[in-house]
């Protein structure tokens, strides 16, 4: 039997190619409304396990908001928990971030607690913001 399954588990995510194809899964609007957060996830639908996730997020211009700090938790609503492997975010692209691995260790409804942060500069607005894309593992 494998180590590390369920709660405060402490097995390595393994590495997989990342593969974000198609429309997104899901758009949100942020907790302000001036932000919009929209996710692809790889695999296309995730399951039990490691799983990753891109997030596109722009202001309500449609431009992309390049240069912010996301911290990117799964969390689980009905149980009150999230996941106990930290995710890496990386921006991939401008206003495209990759947030690996996300660890929906359990069947159910979660959410991505997504926190958007960005220092205000001459040529952009600070910004900090939040918001919860929704997933549904099987």
């Amino acid at each position: 039997m494998a180590a590390g399954l369920g709660c405060g588990g402490t097995t390595t995510p393994q590495s997989a190619p990342l593969i974000f194809e198609g429309a997104p899964a899901v758009t949100v609007a942020s907790a302000s409304g001036a932000l919009s957060v929209s996710v692809w996830w790889s695999p296309a639908q995730p399951t039990v396990g490691y799983d990753a996730g891109q997030l596109a997020i722009t202001d309500q211009t449609g431009a992309p908001v390049a240069g912010a700090t996301l911290t990117v938790v799964p969390w689980m609503p009905a149980h009150g928990h999230g996941a106990s492997v930290q995710a890496s975010i990386t921006e991939t692209a401008p206003g495209v971030y990759a947030a690996t691995p996300l660890d929906f260790y359990m069947s159910g409804a979660w959410v991505l607690r997504t926190r958007i942060q960005r220092a205000g500069d001459s040529g952009s607005e600070s910004i900090d913001d939040t918001a919860q894309p929704p997933i549904d593992i099987p």
